[in-house]
């Protein structure tokens, strides 16, 4: 009856403890990688944000892009994925990530990931995509949801052909009716984003 006494008395602390670590640690991780670092971009001194930092994981992922695909290209389309479809499901922010890659190859926008995902981001709220002229950071700041973005622009980029978006140049979210939809042909609607396809 004591050791019985005993455990219900120890179960609640130890519980106590696992939860409290589990809470801790997250922000120890997080506290430590914000740590900023210093680097030259150009002769221009850039302060490293922590979601510059890769994780061990994201360093192989890298090293498996094909060849012609730079740092910098994963970075921006993680950059988009991350800004346009974080609260997305995986399958929305993968086909977030392939519009890009489709834009990318269609003639009639820049031949580049980083031109793409920065089109007209001098022109304020009148982008390509609305966090690259919004006047805010360009710099994520949830870390797992970067975590994310990373992985699926990596996935993405390591399976460009795999395209489940049929092709689409474009989506929105359901909830608005921009004018330009009614010009292009609808392909499919994952999460809360519809895509289309511009038929030549």
């Amino acid at each position: 009856m004591k050791n019985y006494k005993f455990v219900i008395k120890i179960v609640p602390v130890v519980v106590f403890i696992l939860l409290l670590g589990f809470y801790l640690l997250p922000q120890t991780e997080v506290e430590a990688s914000i740590q900023p670092e210093d680097r030259l971009n150009g002769g221009q001194l850039v302060t490293a944000s922590p979601s510059s930092i890769y994780d061990a994981d994201m360093d192989f992922l890298l090293t498996q892009l094909p060849g012609h695909i730079s740092e910098e290209s994963f970075r921006c389309l993680a950059q988009a994925v991350y800004f346009e479809a974080r609260s997305e499901p995986f399958e929305g922010q993968v086909a977030v990530a392939y519009v890009i890659l489709n834009r990318v190859k269609d003639r009639r926008y820049p031949n580049s990931i980083c031109e793409v995902v920065f089109q007209n981001e001098k022109r304020r709220h009148s982008c390509q995509f609305s966090f690259a002229c919004d006047g805010l950071s360009d710099n994520p700041y949830e870390m797992a949801a970067w975590n994310v973005a990373r992985r699926v622009a990596g996935g993405t980029l390591k399976n460009a052909s795999s395209d489940v978006t049929a092709h689409s140049t474009h989506y929105h979210a359901k909830y608005v009716n921009p004018r330009w939809a009614k010009s292009l042909q609808p392909t499919i609607q994952v999460g809360s984003h519809i895509f289309y396809r511009e038929d030549m």
